[in-house]
């Protein structure tokens, strides 16, 4: 249980959360601190803007028939990833993960192999976008400008470059190495 030996005390909204007065906080029965309603509700916008990128996931593998991670690997190749090590770098997956989904789009033809130019055997280990695979990619590309140009519609120029602006923001600060 997450408040099991804190002890019985409250803290109150007057009363700083030091690590020393947590130690002895009931925390089911903490009073929230000034902010934290906001911090709450931004949360779950931030959640609702995640559920509207699971719709636009489906909307992508409803026109492609690739899931998400297809469509992440395929990309990763195209981006110059060749070996299973480092598209799982650049997807986060493991390098066993990686070639299972490699040799999925490989089985659809979207993707080829071929060998590298200083190996002697011509093993084909290195991975390629085949022509079809350049073509799905071509899909998923004009299902997100369809839809981020649906959304510049919907909220007009000048909400969409306060999204854009807002958006940029919380990019830079996630992206920064430790958020304080």
């Amino acid at each position: 249980m997450i408040d099991e030996g804190l002890g019985s005390r409250s803290l109150t909204a007057n009363e700083p959360a030091t690590n020393a007065a947590l130690s002895t906080v009931n925390v089911r029965d903490a009073v929230p601190a000034a902010g934290v309603t906001e911090i709450l509700s931004l949360a779950e916008e931030l959640s609702r803007i995640g559920a509207a990128g699971s719709q636009i996931a489906r909307a992508i593998e409803s026109v492609t028939g690739l899931r998400a991670g297809e469509v992440q690997v395929l990309a990763a190749v195209a981006g110059g990833a060749s070996h299973p090590r480092a598209i799982a770098d650049v997807t986060g997956q493991v390098p066993e993960a990686a070639e299972v989904t490699v040799e999925g789009l490989e089985e659809r033809g979207l993707i080829g192999r071929h060998a590298h130019d200083a190996d002697p055997a011509g093993e084909p280990a290195l991975m390629h976008v085949s022509v079809a695979g350049q073509a799905v990619l071509e899909q998923v590309e004009a299902v997100r400008i369809r839809l981020a140009d649906a959304l510049v519609s919907s909220l007009g120029t000048e909400r969409a470059r306060e999204l854009r602006s807002t958006l940029t923001a919380v990019a830079d600060l996630v992206e920064q190495p430790a958020l304080p």
